[in-house]
C-alpha cells in the first residue's frame, strides 16, 4: 500500500467517522426494544443475574455481548445506563464506519488513492442513523462485521506483509459472532471453513482460537435458560417461514429509497476493479457477498421485521463492504458523484409515515419508522424523541402507571391490569387485583403485570415488580403459543388473559366478566401439568447442579420443540373439569411451579 493510498484512506475512514457520528447524534434516540435490555442490564448491576425478572432464567435479548457490555461501563462509570446505552452504540457506530473503510482502501491499497462510496450510501439511509442509537446492538453489531471484514483482508495480504497471527484473530472474531447476534454465525462460521480450507495444517490452532468462548458460553445458556438460542428466537418462531411478508418487507426498504440503484452501481464498479484477481483477494470478496445474500435470503425467509429497514442493515453493510471506499479513477468519481446526489436526495426525503392514518385507527400498524412512532405515541414533539425511561410516561398506556405500582405494592396486589376506560379522550388506566386467600407456592410469585411493550413498563418499575409482555419476549408460556398468521410480524403471539391471570396469585374467583374464571382455572391446572411445569422449572425453580444438567438435557429435547396449545383443556383429565366446574380451584395444588424470590433492588 502506497503513502499516497494509505493517507487516501485514512481520510476517507475520518470522514466516514465524522458522518457517521454526526447522523447517530442528530437522530439520537431510546427505543422501547433498548428499554428491555436495559432492565437485564438493571438485574446484573443489582446481584440478581442475567435475567429479566429476579426468579426467572428468561434470556430476553438478542445479544449476549451487549447487555454485558452495558453492565461492565454502568459499573465503571456509574453513568444512567441509557447514556452508557447510547454512547456505546454510536461510538462503536462511528468506529464501523471508519474501519471498514479504512480496510477497504487498504485492500485497493495497490490500485492507487480511494474515495468513499460504500458508506455514503449506509448512512445516507434513515434507518442506519435511526439505529446507530436506540439501545439495541446494531452498533456493536456493524463494528464486528468492521472487523469481521479487517481481519479477512489482513489474512488475505501478501504473505511478505501478512501478520503471523491474523488467521488465528479472525478464527477468535469469528467465535465471537453467535455472542453478537446468532445470525452473525453464518459469517463465522463460513469464514472458519474457509480458513480450514486454506490451511489444513493448522486447523488445530484455529479451532482453539474460535470455539473455547461461545462453547464455554454455549453451555452456561443450556443449563442456566434451558434454551439453544436466546429466548426472542423462541418467541419470534424464527425456525418458520414467511416469505411473502419478507418481500413486502424488502420493498418497503428497497424500493422507497431505490436502493437498488446505488448498490447494482457499486456492485459493477467492484466486479469492473476484481477483473484478473484471484486467490484469497478474490475468495474473502465472495465470502462477503455471499454470506450477506445468504443474510438476505433469511430475513425474507422470516418475513422481515415491524420496524422499517432494521434487519437489512446488517446485511447491507456487510454487502456493501468491498466498496466502502473505491480506487479515484475516472468512473469511480463519476459514481461517486452520483451517489452523493442519491444520497442528499435520501436524506431531505427521509421516510413517509401517514401517522393520521394509524392515529386515526384508519390504518393497522404494520411496518413503521420506529423512532418516528415512539416519538408521537409519547406526546413530543419529532425533533424531541424519547432518550429516558421516564420520557415512555407520556404514553397513553402509561397515565397512572408509578401510581398503580406504588398503590399495588402497598396492597400486596397480585397482578397489576391495564383497562380501556374512555374512547373520548382515550384513557387508559391501570388497577390491581387481590391475591388468593389460601397460601401456596403462587403466592411466592410477586405482583405482575403484562403489556406488549415490555421496555417501558419495566424500566418505570422497581426490581420486585414482575413485567412480562404478551407475546413471549419474558415470558416462556407465551413464547410456546402458536403464531397468529394475521399478526403483525414480531407480535404474532398473544397470551390469553385467562393465561396471565393463572400464572399469578390473583384471586380468580374476582376476575371481571371479559375473562372467563372457568377457563383461567383450567389454565392454572394446567401449568401443573407435565409439560408446562417443566418448562416452568427450568426457569424458575433454584439452580443447582441437578437442575443445571436437567436444564442442558431439556434444551436438546422439548426446549426445542414444545409448542403449547392456546386451550388449556387439553392439559387436564375429566375429574378436573369436573372440579373447576363445581368451582374449586385444583390448580393450586400439584407439582411446584413457584418457588419464593429475594430480588437485589439495585438502581
Amino acid at each position: 500500500m502506497t503513502k499516497h493510498a494509505r493517507l487516501s484512506a485514512l481520510v476517507a475512514a475520518a470522514i466516514a467517522g465524522v458522518f457517521a457520528f454526526w447522523g447517530g447524534w442528530a437522530r439520537r434516540w431510546m427505543s422501547d426494544d433498548g428499554l428491555i435490555v436495559l432492565r437485564t442490564v438493571r438485574n446484573l448491576l443489582a446481584g440478581n443475574g442475567p435475567v429479566f425478572n429476579a426468579g426467572e432464567r428468561v434470556e430476553a435479548n438478542t445479544s449476549t455481548l451487549w447487555q454485558y457490555l452495558i453492565t461492565a461501563f454502568g459499573w465503571l462509570t456509574g453513568a444512567r445506563l441509557e447514556d452508557v446505552a447510547m454512547w456505546l452504540a454510536l461510538i462503536f457506530t462511528v468506529a464501523a464506519a471508519a474501519v471498514a473503510t479504512y480496510a477497504t482502501g487498504r485492500f485497493w491499497g495497490k490500485v492507487g488513492p480511494v474515495i468513499p462510496l460504500g458508506i455514503v450510501i449506509y448512512l445516507a439511509l434513515p434507518p442506519a442513523r435511526d439505529f446507530a442509537t436506540s439501545g439495541l446492538e446494531w452498533g456493536l453489531s456493524l463494528l464486528w462485521i468492521a472487523v469481521w471484514w479487517a481481519a479477512l483482508v489482513a489474512w488475505a495480504s501478501p504473505l511478505r506483509r501478512r501478520a503471523p497471527q491474523a488467521g488465528y484473530f479472525l478464527a477468535f472474531w469469528c467465535g465471537l459472532s453467535w455472542l453478537v447476534r446468532p445470525e452473525l454465525a453464518l459469517y463465522g462460521g463460513v469464514t472458519g471453513i474457509l480458513l480450514l480450507a486454506y490451511s489444513p495444517r493448522k486447523a488445530a490452532g484455529i479451532l482453539a482460537a474460535a470455539l473455547p468462548v461461545p462453547a464455554a458460553y454455549q453451555l452456561f445458556r443450556m443449563g442456566y435458560y434451558g434454551l439453544l438460542t436466546p429466548h426472542t428466537a423462541v418467541a419470534k418462531s424464527a425456525s418458520d417461514s414467511e416469505w411473502v411478508r419478507g418481500f413486502e418487507y424488502f420493498w418497503d426498504f428497497v424500493g422507497y429509497y431505490w436502493l437498488w440503484l446505488p448498490v447494482m452501481a457499486a456492485a459493477a464498479l467492484v466486479g469492473w476493479m476484481l477483473r484478473g484477481t484471484g486467490g484469497r483477494r478474490l475468495a474473502i470478496v465472495l465470502v462477503v457477498a455471499g454470506c450477506s445474500l445468504v443474510h438476505v435470503l433469511y430475513v425474507l425467509r422470516v418475513g422481515g421485521d415491524f420496524m422499517h429497514g432494521r434487519m437489512w442493515l446488517l446485511p447491507l453493510f456487510a454487502l456493501l463492504l468491498p466498496a466502502m471506499a473505491v480506487p479515484y479513477t475516472r468512473i469511480g468519481a463519476a459514481i461517486a458523484t452520483a451517489v452523493v446526489v442519491w444520497a442528499c436526495v435520501t436524506v431531505v426525503r427521509a421516510h413517509p409515515i401517514d401517522w393520521e392514518a394509524y392515529q386515526t385507527g384508519e390504518k393497522e400498524l404494520g411496518i413503521v419508522d420506529e423512532r418516528e412512532f415512539w416519538t408521537l405515541a409519547v406526546g413530543r414533539e419529532l425533533t424531541d424523541p424519547p432518550r429516558y425511561a421516564e420520557d415512555f410516561l407520556g404514553s397513553k398506556l402509561m397515565q397512572n402507571w408509578q401510581e398503580a405500582v406504588s398503590d399495588g405494592a402497598e396492597a400486596d396486589a397480585a397482578q397489576l391490569n391495564l383497562a380501556y376506560v374512555s374512547a373520548d379522550p382515550e384513557i387508559y388506566r391501570w388497577f390491581y387485583r387481590d391475591r388468593e386467600e389460601r397460601e401456596t407456592d403462587l403466592s411466592d410469585l410477586p405482583m405482575t403485570a403484562y403489556l406488549i411493550n415490555l421496555g417501558m413498563t419495566s424500566m418505570n418499575a422497581p426490581l420486585s415488580v414482575r413485567v412480562l409482555d404478551t407475546v413471549g419476549l419474558a415470558t416462556p408460556i407465551a413464547a410456546r403459543m402458536p403464531r397468529d398468521p394475521d399478526g403483525r410480524v414480531g407480535h404474532d403471539k398473544q397470551l390469553d388473559p385467562a393465561w396471565q391471570a393463572a400464572d399469578t396469585d390473583t384471586y380468580l374467583d374476582g376476575l371481571p366478566q371479559f375473562i372467563s374464571t372457568l377457563r383461567a382455572k383450567q389454565a392454572r391446572a394446567a401449568l401443573r401439568s407435565p409439560e408446562i411445569s417443566e418448562l416452568l422449572a427450568t426457569s424458575r425453580e433454584p439452580m443447582s447442579w441437578d437442575r443445571f444438567w436437567a436444564n442442558v438435557r431439556y434444551s436438546l429435547t422439548d426446549g426445542r420443540t414444545l409448542q403449547l396449545s392456546p386451550d388449556p383443556g387439553v392439559y387436564i383429565d375429566a375429574e378436573t373439569r369436573r372440579a373447576i366446574r363445581r368451582g374449586e380451584d385444583p390448580g393450586l395444588e400439584g407439582p411446584r411451579i413457584a418457588w419464593p424470590v429475594e430480588a437485589g433492588s439495585g438502581k
